[in-house]
């Protein structure tokens, strides 16, 4: 089964932007994709993160959130993922 992880973003959103880097930088250590969903167009979402972006799930499952920790999330993936984690 591929691995997606899904962050919630919007445009304009500087916390946004360093999460999807972080992401991106673990994309090709964790082997995964990511899908950026905008929740200004989404009307759920919108309601459940406005004030809470970047938020990160997997499995439809939040791991992280603002403010995102690059070490923190890459432990939130492994364990996501039951990969053990590198000491």
């Amino acid at each position: 089964m591929a691995r997606e992880v899904v962050l919630y973003t919007r445009e304009g959103c500087g916390l946004c932007d360093d999460a999807a880097a972080m992401l991106r930088a673990l994309s090709g250590e964790l082997r995964f994709t990511l899908r950026e969903v905008d929740i200004d167009g989404e009307p759920g979402a919108l309601a459940a993160y406005d004030e809470v972006i970047p938020v990160i799930a997997v499995g439809g499952r939040v791991v992280s959130q603002a403010p995102v920790d690059a070490g923190v999330l890459r432990e939130a993936l492994r364990r996501e993922w039951g990969i053990g984690s590198r000491d």
